[in-house]
């Protein structure tokens, strides 16, 4: 550390030995000018680092020399000199009445060690999971003077903490005092895992009976792996009936709607029951092989119309993949009839079937083939399903295995064309898929699946 005394008293006091101390003759002698001299012009400002003076008069070191600072006029107390704070200092030998030449020392600002710390590395984006940083300086922990920027963002954190609502990960830095950076720290925010919510979901065992008032259909409600049929609400979509038997027969003809309540849920999916005549029990069986007009196909679905017609529907052997077009354009595909919609474009509107590959190679099959709408794409998908809507469901290795026993291609787990469009360019598919019922909008040239269907009038 350096002392200082005043400049004054200590000039004083080297004129007053100048004045006194003369040669036995007692004639003053001229005093001679000094040379000051450093071992080192650069110093650090650690209070520590020191520069050594040299002060001489004919080249003899004299002690009676004294050294100012010109930063603030004080006299050095002794021949060295320290300083914490960085800047140039001047200095100056002074004997007697004369002044030695200037001498410049450089303080240099210390290069501190700033260290950025977290107490953990990963944290739940939930906005309420925390990492808390903590600022070293020189291996000591501080409180205040830093900032802790985001470098993601370039941004600066509120105090020393961080949360956050986005997965991904972020790095954060330190500056202390305005000057120094610390290291660079990761920090990885995962995504909220979102709870898990239980499906309520209904389905009918067979899902097809005789409308003779005997056979039955039986219901199971499964709220996600447990079975709570017993406690369900089982009612009819349309009457709004309760089963409380959780069985159904019906004399009727008819499809016929349920849904289930239970713990203040409801399906989203109903289970339909399709009661049929009893006359055609062995004539037209759900799973029979049936040839129409050149090609074989399976017996999926029969059903009654609004008009109280009966119709049988097949779905070909056979399924490719392809575009269900290779042009965006409006076709009035709309109606729940494919056979409708795979006729009117091409017979009405004056398009060229060349252009929708999917329609073409369904009409190749023969007469009376068609691109299923989306509603008889369902029946396809609960009848292969058993109205599990499932893949899974053991029912799809069963039809499956009809299908590969006559010579044809097995369902797969993918997407299914319907000849139903949404706009210009977009589609209705059919997701054949586990536990969905899924219905995306593709674009018309992508490339699905689609499988063939035939519909006759059941006599």
């Amino acid at each position: 550390m350096k002392r200082f005394f005043s400049i004054f008293a200590i000039a004083a006091l080297a004129l007053g030995f100048v004045a006194c101390e003369t040669p036995e003759n007692n004639e003053p002698q001229e005093a001679k000018k000094p040379m000051l001299e450093v071992d080192k012009t650069e110093i650090l400002a650690n209070g520590a680092d020191k520069v050594t003076f040299t002060a001489t008069v004919d080249g003899a070191e004299n002690k009676e020399i004294i050294i100012i600072s010109l930063k603030d006029n004080s006299v050095l107390d002794g021949y060295t000199f320290t300083t914490t704070t960085p800047g140039t200092y001047q200095f100056k030998a002074v004997y007697g009445n004369e002044s030695s030449n200037l001498v410049e020392i450089t303080a240099t600002e210390v290069e501190k060690i700033i260290t950025l710390e977290a107490d953990k590395t990963e944290i739940v984006g939930d906005s309420t999971d925390t990492v808390t940083f903590t600022v070293k300086v020189d291996g000591e922990s501080v409180t205040e003077g830093f900032v802790i920027t985001n470098l993601n963002y370039g941004a600066d954190i509120e105090g020393n903490t961080f949360t956050s609502d986005v997965a991904g990960e972020f790095k954060f830095q330190a500056k202390y005092d305005g000057k120094w950076l610390s290291n660079e720290v990761a920090v990885t925010v995962k995504e909220m895992e979102k709870p898990v919510e239980k499906e309520l979901k209904i389905t009918a065992t067979p899902n097809r009976i005789k409308a003779d008032g005997s056979e039955e259909a039986v219901f199971t409600v499964i709220y996600g792996e447990d079975d709570v049929t017993a406690d369900a609400e089982i009612y009819n979509t349309k009457t709004g009936e309760v089963i409380e038997s959780k069985k159904f027969s019906s004399t009727e003809v008819g499809s016929y709607t349920f849904r289930a309540r239970y713990d203040g849920k409801t399906t989203g999916v109903s289970a339909t029951v399709e009661a049929y005549d009893p006359e055609l029990a062995g004539k037209y069986e759900l799973g029979s092989i049936y040839e129409a007009n050149g090609s074989k196909g399976v017996i999926y679905a029969i059903k009654a119309d609004r008009n109280g017609v009966t119709w049988c529907y097949l779905f070909s052997l056979d399924e490719e993949d392809l575009q269900w077009s290779t042009v965006n354009e409006w076709c009035n595909c709309i109606n729940d009839k494919g056979a409708w919609n795979s006729d009117d474009p091409f017979t009405y509107y004056g398009q060229d079937i060349n252009n929708y590959p999917a329609f073409k190679w369904c009409k190749e099959h023969g007469e009376g083939w068609f691109l299923p709408s989306s509603t008889e794409l369902n029946w396809m998908w609960e009848a292969i399903t058993n109205g599990e809507r499932d893949f899974d469901a053991p029912s799809v290795a069963e039809w499956n295995k009809i299908i590969t026993d006559n010579g044809g291609e097995p369902f797969c787990e993918t997407y299914y064309w319907s000849s139903n469009e949404t706009s210009d360019d977009m589609i209705e598919v059919i997701a054949f898929m586990d536990d969905s019922v899924v219905c995306l909008d593709p674009t018309k040239d992508s490339i699905y699946t689609a499988r063939a269907v035939y519909r006759f009038k059941v006599e």
